[in-house]
């Protein structure tokens, strides 16, 4: 027989989700608590058992890239794997091998940066993530498009609007694919969202740089614990700003 006096409990997460979730309407208000160091720490806890996804994924990454690569120089005339000849390749070659390669790499990348996310959300996830996010290579392009052309713009003027952008649109591209937002939509979001504590999420980047740094310097093999934990704490920097899915 149950307690009818007993205060009712309140669900803090749903299954594979955390009492911390952020959501779009409370990460465009500011209305998130973000953390540096419980970032990271959590990221390493969540670590534990998933690098193996991680790698496989980043596997993957790289031999489509590789794959890529190779098409694109099959197509354009541009020496991909040869860097003394690609010094020699025509600008027209050039042009179209990089715009090629962006422009397929795309979601690819953010592939990529799912997977940090689902594992920082606690969802199913595994190295295949990285190509799922095809069907969206439209508004992911003009996405990546219209934020590289402002970014460019702001370092062009004295440097410090490149970087304020740099950083405040870290997660623009997720929320492509995660919020189902467009283009415009989602740099705008994560602009407004970051904004509210920018100089905490400058730290952050520069703290997840100095991670890779010091993965690359201890003979690479840091790398098996630095790539990881760096990818997962960035999911869980998303999770704390926007949560999850819009309706999950």
């Amino acid at each position: 027989m149950s307690d009818i006096y007993k205060a009712p409990e309140a669900e803090l997460a749903g299954e594979g989700g955390t009492s911390d979730s952020g959501s779009l309407e409370k990460g465009i208000a500011g209305d998130y608590s973000f953390s540096i160091g419980e970032a990271i720490s959590e990221g390493w806890q969540l670590s534990k058992g998933k690098k193996r996804t991680v790698w496989f994924a980043i596997i993957l990454y790289v031999i489509a890239i590789a794959a890529i690569s190779f098409v694109a120089g099959l197509l354009t005339g541009y020496p991909a794997f040869d860097p003394v000849e690609a010094g020699n390749a025509s600008l027209s070659s050039t042009i179209i091998y990089n715009l090629i390669t962006a422009i397929v790499g795309v979601p690819l990348v953010v592939g990529m940066m799912m997977v940090g996310i689902k594992i920082a959300r606690k969802e199913e996830t595994s190295g295949t993530e990285v190509f799922a996010h095809f069907d969206k290579i439209v508004p992911l392009c003009v996405t990546y498009i219209i934020m590289s052309i402002l970014m460019g713009i702001g370092f062009l003027l004295l440097v410090i609007p490149g970087i304020y952008l740099a950083v405040a649109y870290m997660m623009a591209l997720p929320l492509v694919i995660d919020q189902n937002l467009g283009p415009w939509k989602a740099l705008e979001a994560s602009r407004k969202a970051i904004t509210k504590n920018w100089f905490a999420f400058l730290g952050f980047f520069i703290v997840l740089l100095l991670i890779y740094i010091a993965g690359g310097l201890a003979l690479l093999i840091g790398l098996i614990w630095a790539i990881p934990l760096a990818s997962i704490a960035y999911g869980v920097a998303y999770r704390k700003v926007f949560g999850g899915p819009q309706g999950a």
